[in-house]
């Protein structure tokens, strides 16, 4: 959540949250529609999926080219991702999606890559501190 929002509205939805509920018996639903009200968007697609499903951690490279790509979410979990684009010449470009990125379509993603001028080698997606279930099938090498 914190990754999506930004440091400074999130501080700001859990310090609402805080004075709110303070000395009170705030339930679940109280700090979702506290980040709701305060951040000012409907975070409902989130706090279900994490909250009230048996979903788990795994995407997968779906198909993929030198110019887009497209991502299944195999465990359902809303997780954020780093693209990593490895280039022929030994470079690598890092893009960060946040988990946002599944607010419209919690199952599949398609994503367009940037044109750099460089001939794509491989690519890959990072879900960093989330262990994904099957990380195999999260890497892809152009022909």
């Amino acid at each position: 959540m914190k990754d999506m929002l930004g440091d400074e509205l999130f501080r700001k939805c859990l310090h609402t949250y805080m004075e709110r509920w303070h000395g009170k018996h705030p339930l679940p639903w109280d700090f979702f529609y506290t980040f709701n009200d305060v951040s000012g968007k409907n975070l409902n697609w989130f706090w279900t999926n994490w909250f009230f499903t048996n979903n788990y951690l795994d995407i997968a490279i779906d198909k993929a080219d030198t110019s887009s790509l497209s991502v299944q979410n195999v465990g359902g979990f809303p997780i954020p991702f780093d693209l990593v684009l490895n280039y022929t010449d030994g470079t690598t470009n890092r893009i960060h999606q946040t988990a946002a990125v599944w607010s419209v379509n919690p199952q599949h993603l398609n994503l367009l890559l940037p044109a750099s001028g460089k001939r794509l080698k491989s690519l890959q997606l990072d879900t960093g501190i989330y262990v994904d279930a099957e990380p195999s099938n999260n890497k892809w090498n152009a022909n």
